[in-house]
């Protein structure tokens, strides 16, 4: 967001991603305290086989952004369209794609983390707290370097621009070859176990 052509944007963002990190992890927490999610519980079957499912399924993923690269297909890379379109984005849709963004599968897994931790509520909300302002300061330190250091900022911002033209494919062949195994093999370990 803070390399496109409208960086105001990333505030509103960071405001959306903030108040849902915080917000479905404490929803998480307080439906879900009650349920025992201690290492030494057993999932269920349908569990298992449902992150064996989708742990397939991003390998497929995988593989098909993979065979996508410039590299291999011959093309020149070109900026992807989303990122013209992130900057001509409303600040109110920045806000939402901030709450509602791949964040949310993180934010589900760190609260179930969280819980098997076996703490109370009330200790889990404030690890949660402390969780939400880690991705806070994270972000919030590159969007202000980018206010205070504009000049600077600028040219890093233009070098992501362009990596991400280049290998937009061959991240996202990573990433889901990342979730694939990790979510695969807990699928394949809980029906072992």
């Amino acid at each position: 967001m803070l390399a496109s052509d409208r960086p105001s944007n990333s505030v509103t963002w960071l405001a959306g991603w903030t108040l849902s990190t915080f917000g479905i992890g404490a929803l998480i927490i307080l439906f879900f305290g009650g349920y025992d999610f201690s290492k030494s519980g057993t999932p269920t079957t349908a569990a298992c086989v449902v992150q064996i499912v989708l742990g397939v399924l991003l390998l497929v993923a995988a593989a098909r952004f993979w065979s996508r690269r410039p590299s291999r297909t011959g093309k020149v890379p070109e900026e992807p369209g989303w990122m013209t379109r992130i900057g001509k984005m409303s600040p109110v849709w920045a806000f939402l794609i901030g709450a509602f963004w791949i964040n949310t599968a993180v934010v589900v897994a760190a609260g179930v983390d969280t819980l098997r931790a076996e703490i109370s509520n009330r200790d889990s909300i404030i690890v949660f707290a402390a969780f939400t302002l880690v991705t806070l300061s994270m972000q919030g330190a590159l969007i202000l370097y980018a206010y205070l250091l504009p000049k600077s900022a600028a040219v890093g911002l233009h070098r992501i621009r362009e990596w991400i033209a280049r290998n937009q494919e061959a991240a996202l062949a990573v990433v889901a070859l990342v979730l694939a195994v990790w979510i695969a093999s807990q699928g394949i370990s809980g029906l072992r176990g």
